[in-house]
């Protein structure tokens, strides 16, 4: 009577895990499903054996956030297989344009919702060109960037539409600490993004995928860091405060200029991957022994 409950819950788990698999491409599934059951079931034993049902739920929070991560890792990676393309560059690159022409918009219009929320749709096309040139030479750390770029363009995207159909954003000026999340969580998705540009520029700077301003995808993902920053200065810290936000024109040229600065990077990258879309990436050299 005692293992009754384990076994319940052994057999539960195990079959919601193997349902929630099917997030994973269908040939990663053919090679390590398996293993990952096997792994999973002991996994519980020990869990449960140790810590009781708290053990259970404390596992399964770890797994459902590492089975999403790594799932669409793998997602991402068997697409990338066949992304190297001068198509995706040039639409990616044409994207990239506009896009930075939105975010400059973005930073001088009074209300700069619907620019940023373009500007941000826009980019994601700058991302899939980037990451298309480095045909396949990026590697898990190229893959990273990329995912962490769309993971962070998700998640400002969804911290705008949360705050402005909550009336969060549209209320600011009525009860200013109540737009404070969603301004904190679009400050924190721009690091995302930054970051995950920083990766997708590191990689283009030692493969040598680029031939021209080889070093602008790394500084547009630290301006990209730089302008979380701004946000959280100019508008997340007074609003958590219970005030309205800093004019940010009070602060000089720094908000304007970062964002015109943003505006050109996503620009320059866009008149990059536009040029080059039908030159060969050549791979290095192997490394002589």
């Amino acid at each position: 009577m005692n293992n009754l409950p384990l076994a319940n819950s052994l057999s539960i788990s195990v079959r919601v895990y193997r349902a929630l698999l099917v997030a994973y491409p269908k040939t990663f599934r053919e090679h390590y499903e398996t293993q990952m059951v096997q792994v999973f079931q002991d996994s519980i034993r020990e869990a449960y054996h140790h810590h009781g049902m708290p053990g259970l739920v404390d596992l399964w929070l770890h797994t459902f956030v590492d089975l999403f991560v790594t799932a669409l890792m793998e997602r991402i990676s068997e697409r990338s297989q066949h992304m190297f393309s001068p198509r995706i560059a040039l639409w990616g690159g044409m994207a990239s344009v506009l896009g930075g022409l939105f975010w400059i918009l973005s930073g001088l219009a009074t209300d700069g919702t619907l620019p940023l929320v373009l500007a941000l749709i826009l980019g994601l096309g700058g991302l899939a060109g980037l990451y298309s040139r480095q045909a396949g030479q990026g590697g898990r750390l190229g893959l990273a960037g990329f995912a962490l770029g769309i993971i962070g363009t998700g998640l400002a995207l969804a911290a705008l539409w949360w705050g402005l159909t909550s009336g969060r954003l549209s209320n600011m000026e009525r009860e200013p600490a109540l737009a404070a999340p969603a301004v904190l969580i679009l400050s924190l998705a721009l690091v995302i993004l930054g970051v995950g540009l920083v990766l997708l520029g590191v990689i283009s700077w030692r493969a040598k995928t680029l031939h021209i301003w080889r070093g602008l995808p790394l500084g547009l993902g630290l301006l990209s860091t730089m302008q979380s920053m701004t946000i959280w200065l100019v508008f997340y810290l007074p609003l958590s405060q219970g005030r309205l936000p800093w004019d940010p024109w009070n602060f000089g040229l720094l908000y304007p200029a970062v964002y015109l600065l943003l505006g050109l990077g996503w620009m320059g990258l866009g008149i990059m991957l536009t040029i080059e879309a039908d030159t060969k990436v050549v791979p290095p050299p192997p490394a002589s022994a």
